[in-house]
């Protein structure tokens, strides 16, 4: 993570100060800077140059505004398009919907299949730290610090083959406000950051910020743009019922395959490549979105995750044991991975790490006493897990940003001690009788209930057993969504936590105003105002290394409030097995994790840099046959960044 504050000078100075350049034309300059001109329809149907139409880029750079015309793709250009991948979902069910905002969305497949159906204005690299284009060809900062401007691609079109335009940006943060979607964390807040977008011209598109925020341009350049001319005939409710399981049109690389996608049998959920996607021959693209079918299957039992996959229904396993990676998924007891038919892979990047463990949930008994949540974090026995169940493949994590610059080198530190959870539970009330097993206070046992995934209590039965060592009683009850219980806040303890991201917003998470909502981040109940103060100074500040000491205190302060007996995390990217009729980039996945489709390096990100290898595929076939064949077997580590070394 050293790697984000390195380029910290370079960033700031590059883009986000790039605001006052020369300009020779003022009619130009006035218009698109000075916002004190009412937008007429004339100009809105005018696609002169100078109105953001074609020809743009001869006046774009007098007047200041930026793009980026070094973008090079992380696809290779050995690259083949065509054929099919199926990749087994981390999850053992379908998302209760295909909606990219509003209620019960916060679901990682769901963030994919929005960032691979619709487009942001720009994407930014994690690798560079520099925009770049996607459906915007340019932008540019006002004198004022507060609006942004963007120019649409006038090349940019919708699935259904209409262009894309300003009102387009307009309608999407009209539907993102809008409360009956249900998300209090998106509705809020674009409310609170941003005025109503204005359509200046067909292609040129204004962001009026209500207060500085450097992270402003991020929530606006990054959001997906949906078709106004969809989003006109509803509203957030209505969105709800409308957009179930069905998309709308989108801007991206894939659709939905609504032939192929099924909620029968555990459900399969199937995209498929557009061949009239407006930016498939660009050379950004170059090597990436190359397979005609990408499916994701769902399957609810681990023995038949296993059989299916060696059975060859599916390409890509990830997501399983530890402990079968290290003793039951070897060549000595598979004969595809003997013979290099199954490849085992364990890919390096620098994919962030988000917050993870038992969470909490504060606003109920029995976490809302501190030293109860204390006492859970000394009976988390870590180390243990690492070394009986997970073969030492994981390490400990002790912060909100784990392994990150933003992690406060001082937090507390938790460990296994059951004496000191003892003393910390008897201060808060509760006893054991003489000669008896339980803990009471107010004559009440302290028993609670774990929601989990089918499969998890190999992990969790540690967890009981150290627990009713002490005298307390969990019962571990099989839910086909525990998540569903945890973003509702209708849990009290959980197992789980959430994807860490490069540039943090831990608003969403830490801030009060989430602290009793549901369905948002903040699904503990944090509520600390010194908190809440530090994030509005992290809102404030454009430096980035001072944003970096803020992240510190606040995860100091946020570790201490003992909302998470934190849990444990992988130092690599991706780990899992897949059939041997791929080819891939050096790099294997992206260098990070982005919500942006192009440099996904995780679960996923084989759908978008890998592609079906002819010979490969055409020799694995052969193998199938005949068990005498054997097939190259590639190095199960592959660092392409060394970041091992480092």
């Amino acid at each position: 993570m050293e790697f984000i504050g390195n380029k910290s000078i370079y960033f700031i100075v590059s883009f986000l100060f790039i605001m006052n350049c020369g300009n020779n034309n003022q009619k130009v300059y006035k218009q698109f800077d000075t916002m004190d001109i009412s937008t007429t329809q004339s100009n809105k149907e005018d696609e002169s140059a100078w109105n953001g139409g074609p020809g743009f880029e001869v006046y774009a750079e007098q007047l200041g505004w930026e793009t980026n015309n070094d973008v090079v793709s992380n696809g290779s250009p050995n690259a083949i398009k065509g054929d099919t991948i199926s990749i087994l979902h981390l999850w053992d069910v379908m998302p209760p919907t295909f909606r990219g905002f509003g209620k019960e969305t916060r679901d990682q497949l769901l963030a994919l299949l929005e960032n691979t159906v619709y487009e942001p204005l720009l994407i930014f690299n994690p690798e560079t730290f520099r925009w770049e284009p996607q459906l915007a060809t340019h932008w540019r900062i006002g004198k004022d610090s507060l609006t942004f401007f963007f120019r649409i691609d006038p090349r940019a079109k919708w699935a259904d083959g209409r262009d894309v335009t300003s009102e387009d940006v307009v309608a999407t943060y009209k539907i993102l406000i809008d409360e009956g979607h249900g998300d209090p964390n998106t509705y809020t807040q674009y409310k609170e950051l941003f005025e109503e977008p204005v359509a200046e011209t067909k292609y040129i598109v204004s962001v009026k910020s209500r207060k500085v925020d450097w992270r402003n341009m991020f929530n606006i350049a990054g959001l997906n743009i949906y078709p106004s001319y969809y989003l006109s005939k509803i509203d957030g409710a209505a969105y709800l019922e409308k957009y179930q399981y069905e998309m709308m049109p989108g801007t991206g690389p894939y659709e939905l395959d609504v032939n192929l996608t099924t909620q029968e049998n555990n459900g399969l959920l199937a995209l498929k490549r557009r061949l009239d996607y407006w930016a498939i021959d660009h050379s950004r693209n170059i090597g990436l979105n190359n397979f005609d079918i990408v499916k994701f299957v769902f399957i609810n039992d681990d023995n038949q995750k296993n059989e299916q996959f060696f059975n060859g229904d599916y390409d890509i396993y990830s997501g399983f044991r530890a402990q079968w990676w290290a003793e039951r998924f070897t060549g000595d007891q598979y004969d595809q991975i003997k013979r290099g038919l199954v490849q085992k892979r364990k890919i390096f990047n620098y994919r962030p790490i988000g917050v993870g463990g038992k969470a909490f949930n504060t606003l109920q008994w029995p976490f809302d006493d501190i030293r109860v949540r204390k006492a859970f974090t000394y009976l988390h026995d870590i180390e243990k897990l690492i070394d009986k169940l997970f073969f030492n493949e994981y390490v400990k994590t002790n912060s909100y940003y784990p392994l990150s610059i933003y992690e406060h080198p001082n937090n507390p530190k938790q460990y296994y001690d059951p004496d000191e959870a003892i003393k910390l539970l008897n201060e808060a009330g509760w006893i054991k009788e003489p000669e008896g097993k339980w803990l009471y206070k107010d004559g009440k046992k302290f028993e609670i209930d774990m929601y989990m995934y089918t499969g998890w209590d190999r992990i969790h039965n540690y967890f009981v057993g150290d627990l009713e060592e002490i005298g307390i009683k969990l019962n571990l009850i099989v839910l086909q969504s525990p998540f569903e219980k945890f973003i509702q806040k209708t849990y009290t303890i959980h197992q789980g936590g959430w994807a860490g991201t490069s540039i943090p917003n831990s608003e969403e998470m830490l801030h009060s105003k989430y602290a009793e909502e549901i369905d948002v981040t903040n699904a503990t109940g944090m509520a600390n105002p010194h908190i809440d103060k530090l994030l509005e100074e992290y809102n404030r500040n454009w430096d980035i290394n001072v944003r970096t000491e803020i992240l510190q205190q606040i995860d100091s302060i946020a570790t201490r409030e003992y909302h998470y007996a934190f849990g444990w995390a992988a130092p690599y990217g991706w780990r899992g097995m897949y059939w041997n009729r791929f080819g891939m980039p050096e790099h294997g996945l992206g260098y990070g994790y982005s919500s942006y489709n192009k440099y996904w390096g995780y679960w996923a990100s084989h759908m978008f840099l890998w592609w079906s290898d002819p010979e490969k595929k055409a020799a694995l076939n052969e193998a199938k046959k005949n068990k005498n064949i054997s097939l190259p077997t590639e190095d199960i580590i592959l660092d392409y960044y060394n970041k091992l070394k480092k």
